[in-house]
């Protein structure tokens, strides 16, 4: 009788190494998340998205997911370059609702430090409107968002999205032509990434720079726990009412009694 040999089945998982997923500089390098690859050669050029939030720790900038590009690896260490974001899909059907319009525009610009980007903003009305209207918006928010971030860097244009400055002159402007609901920028896309390869920092560098932003994000942290406090004490001495404090607050408090966090104002009160 032959004799059967079994073939090794080889774990394929064993000679993997996990890759470290920095942010570029403009997030101080923060650690987004883990990859597995074979070798270096293999996470270069690989793609993450990860929610603003994650790296800002801003529960206003939740609906950016961010998209980063792998240019360098360095020991298990992998350096990204920002490549583009784009709202959640959740939040884009959210914006629109019956009887209102939607204007998509869609426009490539150049910045200030020779990086080359696609931007996709939305341009949202309570009422229908005709294709005559719709074509003066696109036209004056492709003026408007040109001759202003045309003047600036990617990082500087990128502060103006997230903090929600850029679509608020965008749609004060274009209240004086038509009653504008709301403006978002919905999507970029970096069309020439090569122009953002950065070198990274040696690893005594990087560890410092990571630590320094860890003890920034803790005191930042115990700087809200002790606001949180104060204004629950007072409002247990009476001199402030719920009511006064904003919805981030109020979720505050609540993920920290363990209830619910979603609903409108009014409810959140009555939960707490």
């Amino acid at each position: 009788m032959a004799k059967v040999t079994r073939t090794k089945v080889r774990d394929k998982w064993k000679g993997k190494m996990w890759y470290r997923l920095h942010a570029p500089s403009m997030f101080n390098y923060a650690v987004m998340a883990h990859t597995p690859a074979d070798s270096p050669e293999i996470v270069n050029g690989r793609i993450t998205e990860v929610p603003l939030e994650q790296l800002t720790g801003d529960y206003n900038q939740k609906n950016f997911m961010i998209k980063f590009r792998v240019n360098e690896t360095r020991g298990n260490n992998a350096f990204t370059s920002f490549d583009g974001h784009r709202l959640t899909s959740d939040y884009k059907r959210a914006l629109t609702r019956r009887r209102n319009s939607r204007i998509d525009c869609n426009f490539v610009l150049n910045l200030q430090d020779d990086v080359q980007i696609r931007i996709k903003p939305i341009i949202l009305v309570d009422k229908r409107i005709k294709k005559s209207q719709e074509k003066l918006l696109r036209a004056i928010t492709h003026e408007l968002i040109e001759k202003d971030l045309s003047k600036m860097s990617l990082s500087e244009t990128l502060k103006k999205i997230y903090s929600g400055d850029l679509s608020k002159e965008v749609s004060a402007a274009l209240k004086t032509t038509y009653p504008t609901k709301r403006v978002e920028i919905s999507k970029i896309n970096v069309m020439n990434p090569a122009s953002l390869m950065e070198v990274p920092p040696e690893d005594e560098e990087l560890q410092r720079i990571l630590e320094e932003a860890e003890k920034g994000t803790t005191e930042k942290k115990d700087e809200v726990v002790e606001d949180t406090k104060t204004k629950e004490e007072k409002t247990a001495d009476g001199e402030i009412d719920y009511n006064s404090m904003k919805v981030v607050e109020l979720k505050k408090l609540l993920k920290e009694r363990e209830l619910p966090v979603s609903g409108t104002k009014a409810e959140l009160i009555e939960r707490l």
